[in-house]
């Protein structure tokens, strides 16, 4: 027994021995202790910068109207020591304006240190949209605290106005007869009105007729696509009877509606036969001989309708219009260049209506080969020389560009040129150099290409995965280029409006301000919505840029087209 207690004893002093030396091993000092740090966060510096917030709407009135989508977008910029992670854009509307629609808090990522970008607020209106001034408070919210300064834009908003489509009045004519007749075909004008206070968009007009009547204009289904309060709209319907229609009268149904379905009116005018007919059509004076009827089956983009008309055209004016679509004779059916042919038609309509250039005035190239290309940049150049600083030249290109790979020198490409050997391509230098040695008095250029390699369809390098940063060329003389996109961003289709992205939008400010813009402002507008929708429609950027010649640096931004 005694034995068993002293190894008891000792198999206990042994343990507590071990387990105090155990102690003494872990290092850890009977009058200290370890303090195990963590590197503080290198700070951001959050800032949006000062003037950079501002707003576009879809009307243009820079107001947020009941039932429209708009944009607020400002710069971010991070000039502090460390990336800001985790951001929020944290946007409050102050004065509780009922009808405001928006995110009150959108993550947008991290920061770099240096990095400048511009972020972009969806705001919309809804139908119950009160007039007033909304008061947004942005500012950027960071996961270690290091917010931005907010800042503050004080922003209309407009309540809804109904407008009121009606027909308000007709005349019946005929060329061939003073009175209505069987089997002789006459001319109905109806005279459509938005009598309301708001804009009416996508107004319908339909008429169904009676057995044995038939339109022979073929535009029984017609679209108006927006009508401004006031704003007028003439429709010419050339109608027949044939034998077998034996009553005397003639009902004639005009069924209408607009986008909401629910401001316009119907209305029946009842012809006669043997009434009497003026051999004078109605002639509407304002702003409804700027518009352009629209038939029914019309697939084109709203920008190729509604084309304003301004009464002015200056002989000093030069246009060459070049649209290269159909590269399928030395590439293929795949690499052609979709919308190219109508965006350079369409451009040369509003040439001729809005930009003051005179129809003989126009050098309209469709499907340009090389030489064609040539002769008409040679030809235009002595035109202006010969005009010297009181020419002007407006130059629109839609087509393929590419770089020489070893030089990055950037070319347009005609249509009989195969892009793998570029001997016969226009250097875009040469073009530059022909115009700017003209001493005209302004030359705008825009170029709806990209010289990354890439296109529309997909692109010229697209297969071998190359993307190439072009040169980019000095220009001299009085010289603007607007590009319809960036170093190795590839220049898209905006496929739902038949144009390219960059032409739709380009179009559009036109059409929108009848031309009435200044360079510095269609700038920013495609800087803007090309830069948006491109990400929405497309999914890449695409991101246009103004190059400017050094001679007209502190100007150019002031320049009109009219």
């Amino acid at each position: 027994m005694k034995r068993l207690v002293i190894s008891i004893l000792l198999v206990f002093t042994f343990f507590t021995s071990s387990l105090f030396a155990q102690e003494v091993v872990s290092g850890v000092s009977k009058s200290g202790y370890i303090n195990i740090t963590k590197d503080p966060p290198k700070p951001p510096y959050l800032e949006i910068v000062p003037g950079s917030v501002s707003l576009v709407d879809e009307n243009g009135n820079n107001k947020i109207d009941a039932n429209e989508k708009s944009l607020i977008y400002f710069q971010l910029k991070n000039s502090g020591l460390g990336t800001g992670l985790n951001l929020n854009v944290v946007v409050i509307e102050e004065n509780n304006i009922r009808g405001i629609v928006y995110n009150k808090r959108t993550n947008i990522g991290e920061e770099k240190v240096g990095q400048e970008r511009q972020i972009q607020i969806p705001v919309s209106g809804s139908m119950d949209i009160v007039t007033g001034k909304a008061l947004f408070k942005i500012y950027i919210s960071e996961a270690n605290g290091f917010d931005s300064d907010p800042v503050k834009i004080e922003i209309e908003t407009k309540a809804f106005q109904a407008p009121l489509v009606k027909v308000v009045d007709y005349k019946v004519t005929s060329e061939s007869s003073s009175t209505l007749q069987r089997r002789r075909p006459f001319d109905l004008q109806i005279l459509i009105q938005n009598i309301g206070k708001g804009t009416a968009n996508d107004i319908t007009v339909n008429i169904p007729l009676p057995n044995g009547i038939y339109c022979l204009s073929g535009n029984e289904n017609s679209l108006i696509s927006k009508l401004n309060p006031g704003e007028e709209q003439l429709i010419n319907y050339t109608l027949v009877t044939n034998s077998k229609y034996q009553s005397s009268t003639i009902p004639v149904k005009f069924n209408l509606n607009e986008q909401l379905g629910k401001y316009a009116e119907n209305k029946t005018i009842t012809l006669t036969i043997n009434q009497g007919v003026s051999s004078e059509k109605l002639i509407v004076k304002g702003k409804q001989e700027q518009d352009v009827a629209i038939t029914v089956g019309s697939l084109s983009s709203k920008v190729d309708k509604n084309i304003p008309f301004v009464n002015h055209t200056n002989p000093n004016y030069i246009a060459l219009i070049i649209g290269n679509e159909d590269y399928s004779n030395t590439l293929n059916s795949e690499i052609n260049v979709t919308y190219a042919k109508n965006d350079a038609e369409t451009f040369r309509k509003y040439a001729v209506n809005m930009l003051g250039v005179e129809k003989d005035n126009v050098h309209f190239l469709p499907d340009a080969t090389a030489g064609q290309m040539r002769r008409e940049i040679d030809l235009v150049a002595a035109i202006l020389k010969k005009l010297g600083s009181k020419g002007e030249l407006i130059f629109y290109y839609a087509g393929h560009g590419f770089p020489d790979e070893v030089s990055k020198t950037p070319y347009l490409v005609p249509v009989d040129v195969d892009a793998t050997n570029l001997s016969s391509a226009i250097k875009l230098a040469d073009v530059y150099k022909a115009f700017s040695q003209t001493g005209a008095g302004r030359i705008t250029l825009f170029l709806d290409a990209c010289f990354s390699g890439g296109g529309r369809n997909q692109g010229l390098l697209a297969a071998r995965g190359v993307s190439i940063k072009p040169k980019k060329e000095n220009l001299a003389g009085n010289m603007v280029v607007f590009s319809a996109s960036s170093n190795r961003q590839t220049s898209m289709a905006y496929d739902v409006q038949q144009h390219g992205m960059f032409t739709y939008f380009l179009l559009d400010k036109l059409q929108q301000t009848k031309g009435n813009v200044t360079y510095g402002q269609l700038a920013d507008y495609l800087k803007t919505k090309v830069g948006l929708e491109a990400l929405r429609i497309n999914g890449k950027p695409q991101d246009p840029e103004v190059n400017v010649s050094y001679k007209v640096i502190n100007e150019w931004k002031n320049w009109r087209f009219n």
